[in-house]
């Protein structure tokens, strides 16, 4: 698989950018509406979470495009080696995270699965600080290995753990080097409480607000949103200003629901840049 990756990316790098737009439009229309991969559960979360807002046709547009927007960033990463992924992007609210980063402790960026957040990651750390990612592995070992290897050329950090208890480790020491930990809101570990998302009971991960409780640090929102191929804008929020009281659990609880709703505000400005196919609202 990491040959097969390789060739694939060599050859995307020969791609115009018009090309691959038109390429992404087409692989979201044979995925969406012919081959139908995963269609019910994007359409039933976009009721979800948007059926107050958008009538059903304007529903299935925001999902066709979520599927194009997905293979564009799958492209830009894969050929991130011969094509700089951080380039060309603009940032609004830069001096969010500086002001942020003046306090010395470390700063946690809340992000989710909006527009492309290799290109995000990427960015920040060549431009601003650091910036350590807590991810998950990708595939098999091939696979994997082209993906880890893409995001070390794209400096692209990511939070190692190998036992139990080293992911808290690397954190702490991440943010005694007044760095960035980023941590992604919007998968639910096994086992999560249900919390309000859009309104609806969803598995939610605590365990960012369970961390905080014991290293604390500023809060930033951050995610990106696509001009066009290979072109984004990332667009930093104030810091969130967490209050706390002597119930620890039920502080972590009201935190993860004040993080859903960072992740619902962005969601709601960009549905169509959302990465739909989690399926946040199983039974």
């Amino acid at each position: 698989m990491y040959v097969v990756m390789s060739l694939f990316a060599a050859l995307l790098s020969a791609v115009p950018a018009s090309w691959l737009d038109r390429i992404a439009g087409g692989l979201a229309t044979l995925c969406f509406d012919i081959l139908r991969l995963r269609r019910a559960l994007v359409v039933k979360n976009l009721e979800i979470a948007l059926g107050d807002v958008y009538e059903p046709h304007e529903r299935l547009a925001i999902a066709r495009d979520s599927y194009k927007n997905f293979v564009l960033t799958a492209f830009e990463f894969i050929r991130s080696k011969y094509h700089d992924i951080s380039a060309n992007v603009d940032i609004q609210g830069e001096e969010n995270l500086r002001q942020a980063l003046e306090q010395g402790q470390g700063v946690y960026i809340l992000c989710f699965h909006l527009g492309n957040w290799e290109a995000m990651g990427s960015y920040i750390t060549r431009n601003i600080a650091p910036a350590h990612v807590l991810v998950k592995k990708v595939g098999g070992g091939g696979m994997n290995r082209f993906v880890e290897e893409n995001r070390e050329h794209n400096e692209f950090l990511w939070v190692k753990r190998q036992k139990k208890g080293d992911g808290f480790k690397a954190i702490v020491d991440i943010l005694d080097r007044n760095e960035i930990v980023g941590f992604v809101m919007d998968q639910a570990r096994p086992g999560e409480p249900r919390l309000p998302f859009f309104g609806t009971p969803a598995k939610t991960n605590t365990s960012f607000a369970a961390i905080w409780q014991r290293r604390q640090a500023p809060i930033v929102p951050a995610f990106m949103h696509r001009k066009s191929v290979g072109k984004h804008v990332l667009e930093v929020m104030p810091a969130i200003n967490l209050e706390t009281s002597d119930n620890t659990e039920q502080d972590i609880l009201d935190h993860s629901v004040l993080f859903n709703k960072e992740v619902e505000k962005a969601v709601r400005k960009y549905p169509d840049h959302y990465f739909w196919l989690h399926n946040r609202w199983k039974s």
